[in-house]
Order: structure tokens, then C-alpha cells, then sequence
């Protein structure tokens, strides 16, 4: 069989990217059009179209894409960049603003109305304001520190009973006993339990603890046994 003959009307493609851009062309191109209005973004926009081109291998091969579809994609990657430093700024600043009035905002993320601080030009400071309170409420609960009053408080043991109501006891104290730092502080708030010890005088340590062979008996030994709460009442106190 004889090979045939092609005779194409074209031996180009029908759609080649150029090898440079046109910047009259980029804002139509846009479907967004948030930058538009920028002239460093239109040449942007129109360079990109030429490092395409060189990526591609356009002084090779037809590149079958249009500008128009570098300058959408480019658009695309320039608010992806300003999405991460944003993001960047807002963890940077967040320490600063907490608390602070809210406000409204456009679809360009630019303040409306609201308040008095311009966030979106405000100019990030590197610091650890949010650390620092974050770590607050975990000292807090490890009882080394933080921003909330922790109380001690103790009761007496009965014989013959484990059970106890440490709420309704902590609670009654707060209302009758005066000499205590938490009086009148608890009201029908509830109170939350941060350590419970249980201690022994020291002459059952020495016979039952670390040179006794009991080890950790003497410490849950009844003889002499006392308990001290550490106590913080829910709340803001």
C-alpha cells in the first residue's frame, strides 16, 4: 500500500502562545480584576507571558495556550501569594488585636467601617504576646504560674469514710469560714479540683517510705494521714 500523501492547510498550530505579553490586554483577561488598576501588576502580568514562553520551550514546540490564560493564572498566583503574607501578618499582629472591637470588612479584605484601627495597614511586629497568653492557661493548670488565683484549703477526715463531697465542703467554708482567702468567692460556682495530696507525718516516712522497704505504703498509710486540697473556683477572679 502506497503511504499516502497530506497535503494540511496549516502546519501550525491553530493557537500558539506568543512570546511576549501585552499589557492593554491583561485587565480584560483578569477574572477577577483586583489588581488591574495596578501598573506594576500589568507589566507583571505581560513579562510572565515571556518566562511561559522559555519555560515551555516555545522556540521549539507550539505552546497552545493563549495569553489570556497566563494572565488569569498569574492573577491567580499573585492573590495566593498575598493570602500567605497576610496570614503571616495576621499571626504576627493577632496579640495586639485580641479583645479589640471587631469591624467590617469588603470582599478585598479592606476595612469598611467599625473601628478606629486599621488593621489591614497595620505593620506586623514579631513578638510571643500570643504565646505568652496561651501558655497563661496552661501554667495555670500545671499550677506554676498564670493569670487566675489558685486557693489551698484542707477538712478533716472521719473514720470509717472515704466518701466526700468536696464541692459542698469547699463551698460551705467559703461562706462561713472568714479566715479563709476564698471567702465569699464561691457562691454557686463550681469548683474545680486542680490537686488532692496525701501526706505523711515524717517519722512514717522514714519507717515505711524510701528506707522501709514499703516504698509507696507510707504514703497512703492511715496513721496520722491529712489531706490539702488545691482548689480554684470557676470564674474570673
Amino acid at each position: 500500500m502506497a503511504v499516502p500523501t497530506l497535503t494540511p492547510t496549516s502546519t501550525k498550530s491553530a493557537i500558539v502562545l506568543p512570546e511576549t505579553g501585552d499589557t492593554s490586554k491583561v485587565a480584560a483577561a483578569c477574572p477577577i480584576g483586583y489588581y488591574t488598576g495596578s501598573s506594576d501588576f500589568l507589566a507583571g502580568a505581560a513579562a510572565q507571558v515571556m518566562y511561559t514562553y522559555k519555560k515551555l520551550g516555545g522556540d521549539v514546540l507550539d505552546i497552545e495556550l493563549t495569553e489570556q490564560n497566563v494572565y488569569a493564572n498569574y492573577e491567580e498566583a499573585v492573590l495566593e501569594y498575598s493570602y500567605l503574607i497576610n496570614i503571616h501578618q495576621t499571626k504576627n499582629i493577632l496579640g495586639s488585636f485580641l479583645g479589640a472591637a471587631t469591624a467590617s470588612f469588603n470582599h478585598k479584605g479592606e476595612v469598611t467601617d467599625g473601628t478606629s484601627h486599621e488593621v489591614s495597614l497595620k505593620y506586623p511586629k514579631f513578638s510571643f504576646e500570643t504565646a505568652f497568653r496561651i501558655a497563661d492557661a496552661y501554667s495555670t493548670e500545671a499550677v506554676v504560674g498564670g493569670r487566675e488565683t489558685i486557693y489551698s484549703a484542707s477538712f478533716d477526715t472521719k473514720s470509717n469514710k472515704q466518701d466526700y463531697d468536696l464541692q459542698a465542703i469547699v463551698s460551705e467554708s467559703a461562706a462561713s469560714d472568714t479566715a479563709v482567702e476564698y471567702y465569699n468567692k464561691v457562691g454557686q460556682s463550681r469548683v474545680k479540683i486542680h490537686q488532692v495530696y496525701y501526706i505523711t507525718p515524717r517519722q512514717m516516712w522514714r519507717f515505711y517510705g524510701y528506707y522501709g522497704g514499703l516504698n509507696v505504703v507510707g504514703d497512703y498509710h492511715n496513721y496520722g494521714q491529712y489531706r490539702t486540697l488545691c482548689l480554684k473556683p470557676s470564674g474570673s477572679f
